[in-house]
């Protein structure tokens, strides 16, 4: 189970383009509907300690990894989410760079642009499955994403504060 699990993560990082935001609708559809390593609620509740903590919100594979097989689980996990990406991007940066000249390189970075902000788009809806079950998630969840959207308050301290509303209003 461990190497299925390092398989698809390992594509998925290889082709996440658009960062963590791009992949956590596959992301979300392998582990919790396809292969069943988690529930919904589990990935949800994996992807806000994931945003919380430093580092890239992708280290949820490694949350995922431990819930799979463990201390190796995530390990594995971790390393399969972030290798196949590095490797990516040293590649793409080298061309870039080597290009620096040609149009394409302009064309190429405005025509990314919408295909990353649709795939964020798209991890939020996949997401939303996992958290909203009733009415106060609703209405949490939507206040949440109008404070992120709509003024600059850090969205971290947003998922804590709607964490603590939950625990207060969800218990």
């Amino acid at each position: 189970m461990l190497w299925q699990m390092a398989l698809v993560f390992a594509v998925l990082s290889a082709l996440g383009f658009g960062g963590g935001n791009a992949v956590f609708p596959q992301l979300y559809a392998d582990s919790v509907d396809v292969h069943h390593w988690v529930t919904g609620a589990q990935f949800t509740s994996d992807f806000a300690l994931a945003r919380l903590s430093p580092g890239p919100a992708t280290g949820i594979a490694s949350l995922i990894g431990f819930r799979v097989g463990s201390l190796w689980g995530a390990v594995i996990g971790a390393f399969a989410m972030f290798v196949p990406a590095a490797l990516v991007v040293f590649v793409i940066a080298h061309l870039y760079d080597r290009f620096n000249e040609h149009p394409w390189r302009a064309l190429f970075a405005r025509a990314m642009i919408p295909i990353v902000l649709g795939l964020s788009w798209v991890g939020v809806i996949f997401l939303g499955r996992g958290a909203l079950e009733n009415s106060t998630t609703w209405i949490l969840g939507a206040i949440s994403a109008g404070v992120i959207l709509f003024t600059r308050v850090n969205a971290s301290l947003v998922i804590v504060l709607a964490g603590i509303v939950g625990v207060v209003f969800l218990r």
